[in-house]
């Protein structure tokens, strides 16, 4: 029996000693130390070196991967990167991002308008302007495009004396471009130039403004205060000023020799904005619009 007992201990020591060598070569192998070196193709030189076990490489790239999940994390806990992942989107995020649309929208509105603003405005300063577009606001002159627009009362026969009337009222306003007056309230109105007119205005013939014969390099000046829209030279009209006023009113200037304004200028009334010509044959040319239609300026402005 004791013998027995005496070999089972000599067993387990032994298994015990082959355990341990067999830790012991594992840990051997996980600390030798391995030279790593970098050399050139050409030459052979070695440009770097370096020793590292396997364990040290384990403890290394360990390190290294939780230092990168640690910024990544990082990046987005405590930045606004967060809100990239899908369900993490807070409300207040949502609420910009709508209302961020919404002045996008709001915003490219007013672009399209400006343009169609700005649209006009040129198409004004080049007179490329349909007359039927400045007709047409008139239905009394409308009318008179053709003799059957108007029909009487299938139930009621008008009088001569009616029909003279309605006929004498056609003729008085059939010139007239719009049915509203012009808020002119309070508003005064600066003489844009001395000089004597020698052309009306006349939409039916394509003159949208009056034309003066002025002393040479007579000075231009602005009719309200305002802000100069546009500034544009032509070979038969020289420069070309528009202004824009309050309570929508335009100013165009033509035939200017020495322009003393560019566009975005502000200016006031009465201040000069350029000069007449120096040859004798010069004229200034003068229009004022509302609200986009071209009006009288002789029923605005004593000249």
């Amino acid at each position: 029996m004791k013998r027995n007992k005496n070999h089972i201990t000599a067993l387990a020591k032994n298994m015990s000693e082959k355990r341990y060598q067999k830790v012991k070569e594992i840990y051997a192998r996980l600390t030798r130390r391995y030279r790593i070196s970098v050399q050139q193709t050409d030459s052979n030189k070695e440009v770097w070196n370096t020793t590292t076990s396997q364990i040290q490489s384990i403890v290394i790239l360990v390190v290294a991967v939780a230092a990168i999940g640690f910024v990544i994390f990082s990046l987005f806990a405590w930045t606004p990167l967060h809100n990239m992942l899908p369900g993490y989107l807070k409300s207040e995020a949502r609420t910009q991002i709508v209302d961020n649309a919404l002045r996008v929208d709001s915003l490219s509105n007013q672009i399209r308008l400006r343009e169609q603003y700005i649209n006009n405005i040129a198409r004004i300063l080049t007179d490329d302007i349909p007359l039927d577009s400045i007709v047409i606001n008139d239905s009394i002159a409308a009318s008179l495009d053709s003799a059957q627009s108007w029909t009487p009362d299938i139930l009621t026969k008008s009088s001569p004396e009616s029909e003279a009337f309605a006929r004498a009222y056609e003729k008085e306003e059939q010139f007239n471009l719009t049915m509203l007056p012009a808020p002119t309230e309070g508003v005064l109105f600066h003489i844009p130039i001395k000089g004597k007119i020698v052309k009306t205005f006349n939409p039916q013939q394509g003159k949208y403004g009056i034309e003066l014969k002025a002393a040479r390099q007579e000075a231009f000046t602005a009719v309200l205060d305002g802000t100069i829209v546009s500034v544009a030279h032509t070979i038969s009209q020289g420069y070309v000023v528009a202004i824009q006023h309050n309570n929508n009113y335009v100013s165009i200037y033509r035939n200017i020799a020495d322009c003393l304004g560019k566009t975005g200028d502000k200016v006031v009334a009465g201040e000069r904005i350029g000069t007449l010509g120096n040859d004798s044959n010069d004229t200034a040319y003068f229009e004022l619009w509302h609200t986009g239609i071209a009006v009288d300026p002789l029923k605005y402005i004593a000249f």
